[in-house]
């Protein structure tokens, strides 16, 4: 067997655009080193729009139960109706949230 200097160099060349290729990607890829932080604000923001939906489906579900069974909150009824109908006194000042 003989020594092929070329094959040498041409399996160095290959191993080192592979340890290249990857040694990239891994530090630049989606899931890369350097995206860490951007992931880490990522999911920061996702928890503290969690935290808002949990925050507003508590009211909803306090609106709701004071909507339904046996006693209906009369003021919570008028409320709905009074916005859902448009139904407004010509005295009355109306104060519209979101």
């Amino acid at each position: 067997m003989q020594n092929r200097p070329l094959t040498y160099f041409g399996s160095f060349m290959l191993l080192g655009t592979l340890i290249a290729f990857f040694g990239f990607h891994s530090l630049t890829g989606e899931r890369g080193l350097l995206m860490r932080d951007n992931l880490d604000r990522e999911i920061t923001s996702a928890q503290e729009h969690l935290y808002l939906l949990k925050k507003k489906n508590t009211q909803l579900q306090a609106r709701i139960s004071l909507l339904s069974g046996d006693a209906i909150d009369k003021d919570i009824l008028e409320e709905m109706v009074r916005s859902e109908l448009g139904l407004f006194a010509n005295n009355e000042i109306l104060i519209l949230t979101n």
